[in-house]
């Protein structure tokens, strides 16, 4: 798993818009207030839709499992909320993204979806990030992102990724996913990981978004830059929106050639 640290450096990536450059703040990841989960739960129909005790795992009467909240860029009167959920289903977790109004709570705009879970990864209270950064894809629409990170580490394993980021936007009263990638990876050389006197080297690749000034199908052009620690070149290459999400075909087949060679 990505330490406190490692994670930070991750998140204090620079996001070029047009000519003006922003960082995303690092205040992303408050939990929701006890009034937000309440309104999101009712307005979801789910009666169990609360938080457990302190240092409790969820159960069958108290299934949030994580929550992040933030107020919306230059305009507080609406926040943007995010929840893991129980729903109880296997190797997932039920993700709620809304947008509420900061003075009533009630729901303005909801994405229902999941996030998914495997022997690797695991939603824990500390999964869920808000980045708030100048995602400008038009004049009209400013899309935000929602960040996950669920990796569980094993000293046998000889790498991972991690740092789910999906970028948001709010049309009438739905939120829709247009754009969704890992921006984490690293690997360890060769190595006994499992000794507790073991220094194993790892490489780290970091991946950052920008905005350029051209445009496809009525959203701005998103360029994807890879650095990894060491000599290797950046891998950057510019990724389009097909009027539904951005197409990340060509980027996903060019960054396994640059990572893995």
């Amino acid at each position: 798993m990505l330490s406190k640290k490692g994670l930070m450096g991750v998140l204090l990536f620079t996001i070029w818009c047009g000519c003006a450059a922003a960082t995303p703040s690092t205040d992303g990841h408050s939990p929701c207030s006890a009034a937000i989960a309440k309104s999101v739960g009712a307005y979801f129909k789910l009666t169990n839709f609360t938080y457990p005790e302190h240092g409790m795992y969820p159960s069958a009467e108290n299934r949030i499992v994580a929550s992040a909240c933030k107020l919306w860029p230059y305009d507080s009167s609406k926040t943007i909320a995010a929840f893991a959920y129980d729903a109880d289903v296997e190797y997932e977790k039920a993700l709620f993204v809304v947008v509420v109004d900061s003075n009533s709570n009630s729901v303005i705009a909801s994405f229902k979806g999941a996030i998914p879970e495997d022997s690797a990864s695991e939603v824990r209270a500390d999964s869920l990030w808000i980045d708030t950064a100048r995602y400008n894809l038009s004049n009209a629409t400013r899309s935000f992102g929602i960040a996950t990170t669920t990796f569980r580490d094993r000293c046998t394993y000889e790498g991972g990724y991690d740092f789910q980021e999906t970028l948001f936007v709010v049309e009438g009263k739905g939120v829709r996913p247009v754009f969704s990638e890992v921006m984490s990876h690293w690997s360890y050389e060769a190595g006994d990981r499992c000794s507790t006197e073991a220094d194993v080297a790892r490489t780290d690749a970091a991946i950052t978004i920008a905005i350029e000034k051209t445009m496809s199908n009525g959203f701005a052009d998103l360029r994807l830059t890879a650095k990894r620690d060491g000599k290797a070149r950046p891998l950057s290459l510019v990724v389009k929106y097909d009027g539904r999400n951005y197409d990340l075909n060509a980027w996903k087949k060019a960054f396994d050639v640059w990572w893995f060679k």
